[in-house]
């Protein structure tokens, strides 16, 4: 897994006392980092961070990764995923224009795929920097957005428009979504299955939490990391937290993990 500096220029969240749960990224660059251990005895007060969780591990699950990192070490090619219609009456799901500018110099990519990882820049759950979640159809994915939230399934539309870069052009901020594929079919169908079985539906809360094998409470990308976990594709992550920008260091070599295009 890559390390990196506490100073870092990644996409992070403001921390306080009075801040509310970030649903969404805002200007990436007036983001500011709020590491202290006020900040955390605060998260801990909150029930946002779990209290046998150290400070100093909550510091480094936040620093040791980053979004330009992930990009360089498992990059993904210059091609806009496709979208499926959230309905069958409906033709297609059409970005804006403004968007498709922005983005001409991008091929047409390969549609979503059941057991797909996707991995944001574009929001910081309260307490965790970055967000992930695992494509459950072509065209649903489920996550936990936060605190005070449980797990839900949502269109791939709907987060092309919360965490990518829909997002990203409405904000004038270089939100993305970056899309990573195993090898195996069965694989990634085995993984899906079991998020599905054990998160959709389920009143589990938030939490980041060093115990990856409980189920409740969890975070965005525990989830993800318990259903590869569930078909042996993944490493144990050092530290005990499965962060969103480290996911894909976790594959195993022989899962062939591969950057898909971004959303």
């Amino acid at each position: 897994m890559f390390k990196k500096s506490f100073g870092f220029a990644a996409l992070v969240f403001s921390l306080s006392s009075t801040s509310p749960n970030l649903s969404y990224a805002e200007d990436l660059s007036q983001l500011e980092n709020d590491f202290s251990k006020s900040a955390y005895s605060d998260l801990v007060e909150e029930g946002v961070v779990d209290k046998s969780l150290s400070y100093n591990s909550w510091v480094d699950a936040n620093t040791e990764d980053s979004f330009e990192e992930l990009e360089k070490e498992f990059p993904v090619p210059n091609k806009l995923m496709e979208v499926e219609p959230e309905s069958k009456t409906a033709k297609g799901y059409s970005v804006p224009s403004k968007t498709f500018s922005t983005m001409a110099a991008a091929s047409k990519g390969p549609a979503l795929k059941k057991g797909d990882i996707l991995v944001s820049n574009g929001t910081s759950s309260y307490g965790l920097t970055g967000h992930a979640g695992i494509a459950i159809s072509s065209s649903k994915v489920l996550h936990i957005s936060g605190a005070k939230t449980n797990p839900k399934v949502i269109t791939s539309k709907q987060w092309q428009d919360r965490y990518g870069i829909v997002k990203g052009q409405v904000n004038g901020t270089k939100i993305r979504t970056n899309v990573y594929r195993v090898s195996s079919t069965k694989v990634a169908s085995k993984a899906a299955d079991w998020s599905t079985k054990n998160y959709k539906g389920k009143k589990y809360s938030y939490m980041i939490t060093s115990n990856l094998s409980s189920k409740n409470p969890t975070y965005c990308s525990k989830i993800v990391y318990q259903a590869y976990s569930s078909a042996k594709a993944v490493n144990y992550p050092a530290g005990g937290i499965a962060t969103p920008y480290g996911l894909p260091s976790y594959f195993k070599s022989d899962q062939k993990l591969k950057g898909m295009g971004f959303l």
